[in-house]
């Protein structure tokens, strides 16, 4: 039987870029011929990257992930309906509310069945009601008229869109992300790591791994920090990632009086071995889709605290693998974080309990297995195959 010709299509960037690496690195090659499309900045990169891999064929085209341009969203759509045709597409698998759009879109009249991971709707928690009811309003027509399935990351996800009444229920299936548990097996020598960032090698460590926007609530990290500092001035801490907020962040955190223990390093390839050196990790976010980070740290035997948000709330049970506080408040942060730091046996608890849950739930294996099952009833169901 000849190979399922899927097209993968989303942006370069954060965690679908991430993402699309995983199923190029795990999808079954004797099973499906893949062509990924990467779309906005970092797209050549991640094309370059990926095509480099035997078997698979990648591309690249520029997109603003960040507002509508009408001429180049456009010039993609017919870019990309032309590629279903041209290549004669089994499933098309797009990833992200934009990607997903424009894709869907495209596929119109192809009879190629359209796969939509939204990777967190677009009218999640923290977008205006008149953003949120558009965005809405253009998922429920695509969801009804150009969507063979909607793959959610988290269950979280359809709660959502059942709130917003995208979809029916018949649509979705959840396809929990998951990682490889020994990818943080590999030695690190923490003390050449921690110097080679400037922090102090003895001092305990709290830190954070994500976009400098305001989803990831940055700000509220350095508040967390300067409550901590105060009460223990030799914990240090640090954020790894950019964005917008890199200078409000850097700017807070002198008026706190805490620049010198708040350490903003930028963009950070190697993120199991970051995690390696913290004591606590901390996410806290205002929204999420399912956070692969809260997976990372769980791996790097650290402890965690993580707000209260859809998603979060998957990865994390309460006072069973790590703690979750209400998103917004920095001093709920900071006293779970000193809770831990102070009390070894209970963040000895959490870390071997997270480590369990990733195995009998998140592995990586389980997550690419079950994405090949939907895959195959998508093409059985449109009766490609």
């Amino acid at each position: 039987m000849s190979r399922i010709r899927v097209l993968e299509i989303g942006k370069s960037t954060a965690g679908i870029g991430t993402y699309l690496r995983w199923l190029a690195a795990g999808l079954d090659l004797e099973r499906f011929q893949l062509t990924f499309a990467c779309l906005s900045e970092r797209g050549m990169e991640l094309a370059y990257e990926l095509g480099s891999i035997k078997d698979i064929r990648a591309i690249s085209w520029p997109m603003n992930r960040f507002k509508v341009d009408p001429f180049s969203d456009l010039l993609l759509t017919l870019r990309i309906a032309r590629l279903i045709r041209s290549e004669k597409f089994d499933l098309v698998h797009a990833h992200g509310s934009k990607a997903g759009f424009l894709a869907r879109l495209a596929a119109i009249g192809s009879g190629v069945p359209v796969a939509y991971s939204p990777h967190c709707f677009s009218f999640h928690a923290g977008v205006s009601p008149l953003t949120a009811n558009f965005f809405a309003a253009l998922e429920r027509f695509a969801a009804r008229f150009l969507t063979a399935r909607i793959i959610t990351v988290a269950n979280g996800e359809q709660i959502l869109a059942t709130r917003f009444r995208v979809g029916s229920p018949k649509l979705f299936v959840t396809v929990h992300s998951g990682i490889d548990p020994d990818l943080s097996d590999k030695s690190v020598d923490k003390t050449a790591l921690k110097a080679s960032l400037n922090l102090d090698k003895n001092a305990k460590l709290v830190g954070a791994v994500g976009r400098l926007g305001n989803q990831k609530a940055p700000l509220d990290f350095v508040r967390m920090s300067a409550f901590i500092h105060a009460r223990m001035p030799q914990i240090q801490f640090v954020w790894a990632g950019s964005g917008p907020l890199d200078d409000s962040a850097r700017k807070l955190s002198k008026e706190l009086g805490v620049a010198k223990v708040c350490h903003f390093i930028g963009e950070y390839k190697d993120i199991p071995s970051l995690l390696s050196l913290m004591d606590c990790f901390v996410l806290p976010s205002l929204w999420e889709g399912f956070p692969i980070v809260l997976l990372e740290a769980m791996a790097a035997g650290v402890p965690i605290v993580a707000t209260d948000i859809p998603g979060n709330d998957e990865v994390i049970s309460s006072g069973g693998n790590g703690w979750l506080v209400p998103p917004g408040d920095s001093s709920a942060l900071a006293e779970k974080v000193l809770a831990l730091l102070n009390n070894h046996d209970q963040a000895s608890m959490f870390v071997a309990a997270g480590r369990d849950k990733i195995q009998k739930e998140f592995t990586r294996a389980k997550m690419l297995t079950t994405i090949q099952n939907v895959y195959q009833d998508v093409v059985d169901e449109k009766g490609c195959k």
